[in-house]
């Protein structure tokens, strides 16, 4: 005999089916300060998408060996797509690390669930340099620039100091080739430039003297000596 259930029943059992679905499609927004730690949630039976917002993915570092994800990058988004391979048994815990197309790395760690989809979508923040850090490489560079006079070397000192508290927002440059033009601030009749110095694929130093063009006023350089590889931070004063 067939047995219909009455329209009370259908609707609480539409009900559950469209929350199951909401909960298992549920997606996952995280905000992690850049070398931090990002821990989301990664479906054993569906598919799982990581996204970072602003930005794109490049590589996902784990130990192949190990790892029971296969990991599939999508060419126009970015994005990477996450598949479980492993057996039936819910698998441990396991990480790597996320690297970005603009420089910027993060931890993660899996947590599997069982679920048909999900979507984590990552804001990455970028670490603030610290104040008296700034202040200190500003008065470095008060010390060591050329002036006319006090008047202007109060003037340069203060110029690159404001440059680096307004604009350099990351204790290392994500990107950029070597003399890259990345921000500018106006203050008063001077032009505060932040520019990248790049060592390529060599270690190399980075001499002042390969800032200075026609109307530069000072150059202050974070960091000298770089390895192969590493950028710095460059500040560049000149007039208007």
């Amino acid at each position: 005999m067939i047995r219909f259930l009455g329209l009370k029943r259908c609707a609480v059992l539409g009900i559950a089916i469209v929350v199951a679905q909401a909960v298992a499609a549920a997606e996952q927004r995280l905000t992690v300060r850049e070398d931090g730690l990002a821990r989301f949630k990664v479906s054993v039976t569906g598919i799982t998408r990581v996204s970072i917002e602003g930005d794109r993915i490049s590589d996902i570092v784990n130990d192949n060996d190990l790892t029971v994800y296969q990991a599939k990058a999508d060419d126009r988004t970015g994005d990477f797509f996450l598949r479980y391979v492993g057996d039936a048994k819910m698998p441990p815990k396991e990480g790597g690390y996320i690297v970005t197309e603009k420089g910027r790395t993060i931890a993660y760690e899996i947590l599997p669930i069982r679920a048909t989809t999900q979507t984590v979508l990552i804001s990455l923040k970028a670490n603030q340099p610290r104040p008296e850090e700034a202040t200190a490489a500003a008065d470095g560079f008060a010390d060591a620039s050329p002036g006319t006079g006090d008047g202007l070397t109060s003037q340069l000192t203060e110029a690159t100091r404001q440059t680096i508290y307004q604009k350099i927002r990351a204790p290392r440059p994500s990107g950029g080739a070597n003399g890259a033009l990345i921000s500018s601030l106006r203050i008063g009749d001077l032009v505060g430039e932040v520019r990248v110095a790049s060592a390529g694929k060599a270690a190399r130093q980075v001499r002042e003297q390969e800032f200075y063009k026609s109307g530069v006023l000072s150059v202050w350089v974070q960091k000298n000596s770089l390895a192969a590889g590493e950028r710095s931070w460059v500040v560049v004063v000149r007039g208007k």
